[in-house]
C-alpha cells in the first residue's frame, strides 16, 4: 500500500463540528473529529500506508472486530456526513484541511478504519458504504494536526471495555468514542452499544493478527478430524459393547479409554491457542499428546476403582479452566474448537463451546462427593462461568445452576418426590441467575451481560431475546447439519440411561451416583441448548462427556470385572 492507494480512499467525514455560539463567544476552540474509511484494506494493509503508520505513533492501532456495527453519526452539531474521494491526496493534508478556519493549531480526533466492503448481508450502511463483518483494522489518535504524524517513535495500541483485550476494539466502539470526545452532542444515545476506545501502551497486534489468520485456516480441518475421531471412537465403543465377550478385552479397553478422552480432547483444542506458533506441525501433535497423555495419566487410578478415573480427569479439566481464567483467557482468541473470540461473538471469558466441558467435568467429580458437596461444587462452577471478572457467560452460568438443581433433584428424588424436585431445580436456577445478573449490574466494568440487561425490558423483551437465541441455534444447524448429532443424541442417550441395555447395566449399577451424574450431564446439555444463543455448540461437549463417560466406564468395567466384584 502506498500513497497511490491512499488516493483511492473513501473518506467518511463523520464529525466536523462548528463551535456552539456560546463557545465562540468565549473564544474557545470547537472540538472536531475526522473518520476516514479505507475500503477493502486488511489490518496489515492499513498499517502499510505511510501516513497511517505515522498516525499510529501519535496514538495506537488495533484489530477492528465487527466493523459492520459502525453506524452513521449525522445529527445536530455534527455537520453533514458525506463521502469524499480525494485522488492523490495525503492523510496529513486531509487532516490539516479538515480544521475549521482559525483553529489550525487546535486538537482533532482522527480515526482511520480499514474494512472489507459488505456483500449485502449482515452489514450496516455507513455513509452509503456497506461494511462487511470480517476483522479489519483501526488507528486512533488525537492532538494538534502538526504533531499527529511523527516520523519516528513506537506505535501504540488500542483497547476498550467491550473487548478487554489490548489490540482489539469493535465497530460498536466508534460511536461512543466520538460521543465521549464531542460531549456537546446530547442528541445521540448509545443504546447500550460499545464503549469508548482508549489508547494504551504496547505495539499494534501484528502477532495476534497473524495467529488469527493461521487459526482461521486450520481450525475447521483440525476440528473436523477431532469430530471424526470421536465419532469413530463412539461407534467402536458401541459395537464392542454390543459384541460383549466375543471381542477381546484389549480392544474393549482401547475403545473405553478413547471414549473417556473426550474431556481432554476438549481441553487440548481450547489450550492449543497457547501454542507459540500455529502450524499443523505444532498444533496437531499438541492436541494428540494432551488428549492421549492427559487421559492415560489417570490410568493408575483404575487399579483402585475404575470410577476414580473420570474423577481425576474432571479435576484436571477444572484446574485448566481456573488457570485459563487466571491468564486472562489468552487461548480463546485462537482456539481450535468453536469460533475465535475475534469473530465477534464473545471477546473475553468462557466461550459457549466450553460450557459442556465444564458441565461434564463438574459432574464427573461431583459423583464421588456427598450430594451437598457435589451441589456446591457445581454452584462454584456456575459462579465461575458467570461472574463478571471470571467467565462472564450468562448462558453458561444458567446452565450450571440448572445442573446443580438437577443434581439435588435427581440424587434426592426418593426424599423430595417429583414436584419438590422440580421446585428445587427451578429455585436454584432462578436464584443463581439473579445473583449473576446482580453481579453484572453492579460491576464497574461493562460486560456482555450488562448490555443484555440494558437491552431487555420486561417479560416481552426476555421472550424476544430467548427466541432470538433459539433462532441462532437453528441457523447454526442449517449451516452445519452435523450440529444435529448432539441435539438429537441427548434424548436418545437419556433414554438408554433410564432403560439401559445389558451391556451398560454393570457400570450403571456399580454406583448409583455415577448413573445419576451421567443423567444430569445429559439433562443439563438440553438446558445448555435452550438457554445459549449457539445452543448446539454449548450442548456438544455435554453430549460428548455424558456419552463418553457412559461408554468408557462400561468398557473398562466389563462383565468379567463385575462378576469378580
Amino acid at each position: 500500500m502506498t500513497r497511490a492507494r491512499l488516493g483511492a480512499l473513501a473518506i467518511l467525514i463523520v464529525a466536523t463540528t462548528l463551535a456552539w455560539a456560546s463557545a465562540l463567544a468565549q473564544d474557545e476552540a470547537p472540538r472536531s473529529a475526522l473518520v476516514v474509511l479505507v475500503p477493502d484494506a486488511s489490518f496489515d494493509e492499513l498499517l502499510g500506508i505511510p501516513d497511517v503508520a505515522s498516525l499510529a505513533r501519535a496514538g495506537g492501532a488495533a484489530l477492528l472486530v465487527n466493523p459492520n456495527e459502525i453506524v452513521e453519526f449525522d445529527g445536530p452539531g455534527l455537520g453533514e456526513t458525506r463521502n469524499v474521494f480525494v485522488p492523490g491526496s495525503s492523510l496529513a493534508a486531509l487532516v490539516q484541511r479538515h480544521r475549521p478556519a482559525g483553529f489550525d493549531d487546535d486538537e482533532v480526533l482522527v480515526i482511520v478504519i480499514g474494512a472489507e466492503l459488505g456483500d449485502g448481508s449482515a452489514t450496516s450502511d455507513v455513509g452509503n458504504i456497506e461494511l462487511g463483518s470480517d476483522v479489519g483494522g483501526i488507528v486512533v489518535a488525537r492532538g494538534v494536526p502538526s504533531e499527529l504524524f511523527p516520523e519516528s517513535g513506537e506505535q501504540g495500541s488500542l483497547t476498550s471495555d467491550s473487548t478487554r483485550r489490548d489490540g482489539v476494539v469493535t465497530g460498536a466502539d466508534v460511536r461512543p468514542t466520538l460521543m465521549e470526545y464531542l460531549p456537546q452532542i446530547p442528541q445521540i444515545t448509545r443504546d447500550g452499544l460499545g464503549e469508548p476506545i482508549r489508547i494504551v501502551e504496547g505495539p499494534p497486534p501484528f502477532e495476534l493478527h497473524e495467529r488469527y489468520q493461521a487459526q482461521r485456516r486450520m481450525y475447521i480441518p483440525i476440528g473436523a478430524a477431532s469430530a471424526l475421531y470421536l465419532a469413530i471412537s463412539g461407534l467402536a465403543a458401541i459395537a464392542l459393547l454390543a459384541a460383549g465377550r466375543r471381542v477381546g478385552v484389549r480392544w474393549g479397553r482401547v475403545a473405553g479409554w478413547a471414549s473417556l478422552s473426550v474431556a481432554m480432547l476438549g481441553v487440548a483444542l481450547l489450550a492449543a491457542g497457547h501454542v507459540p506458533e500455529l502450524t499443523y506441525a505444532t498444533v496437531v501433535p499438541f492436541v494428540a499428546l494432551v488428549t492421549v497423555l492427559g487421559t492415560l495419566a489417570f490410568a493408575p487410578l483404575e487399579h483402585r476403582d475404575v470410577l476414580l478415573v473420570p474423577v481425576g480427569i474432571g479435576i484436571a479439566v477444572l484446574a485448566f479452566f481456573v488457570l485459563e481464567a487466571a491468564l486472562g483467557w489468552t487461548a480463546m482468541p485462537t482456539p481450535f474448537v468453536g469460533g475465535s473470540q475475534l469473530d465477534g461473538g464473545r471477546f473475553y471469558g468462557l466461550p459457549n463451546v466450553a460450557i459442556g466441558v465444564l458441565v461434564g467435568a463438574s459432574l464427573w467429580v461431583a459423583h464421588r462427593l456427598r450430594t451437598s458437596a457435589g451441589f456446591w461444587l457445581i454452584v462454584g462452577a456456575a459462579l465461575f462461568a458467570g461472574l463478571p471478572l471470571l467467565g462472564a457467560n450468562l448462558g453458561g452460568a444458567v446452565t450450571l445452576f440448572a445442573g446443580a438443581g438437577l443434581w439435588v433433584a435427581v440424587r434426592e428424588r426418593e426424599r423430595l418426590g417429583v414436584w419438590k424436585g422440580i421446585a428445587v431445580f427451578a429455585g436454584v436456577t432462578l436464584a443463581g441467575t439473579a445473583v449473576i445478573l446482580l453481579a453484572h449490574a453492579i460491576s464497574p466494568t461493562p460486560t456482555h451481560v450488562t448490555r443484555f440487561e440494558e437491552q431487555v425490558r420486561g417479560l416481552g423483551g426476555v421472550l424476544e431475546k430467548f427466541w432470538d437465541r433459539l433462532q441462532v441455534g437453528f441457523d447454526l444447524i442449517a449451516r452445519n447439519p452435523l450440529a444435529l448429532i448432539p441435539v438429537l443424541g441427548l434424548p436418545v442417550v437419556i433414554a438408554f440411561v433410564f432403560r439401559p441395555p445389558a451391556a451398560l447395566r454393570p457400570s450403571l449399577e456399580r454406583d448409583p451416583a455415577w448413573r445419576d451424574a451421567i443423567l444430569v450431564i445429559l439433562l443439563t446439555g438440553i438446558v445448555a441448548y435452550v438457554v445459549n444463543d449457539s445452543g448446539p455448540a454449548a450442548a456438544g461437549f455435554a453430549f460428548g462427556l455424558g456419552l463418553g463417560g457412559l461408554l468408557g466406564v462400561s468398557l473398562l468395567v466389563g462383565p468379567e470385572k463385575m462378576d469378580a466384584g
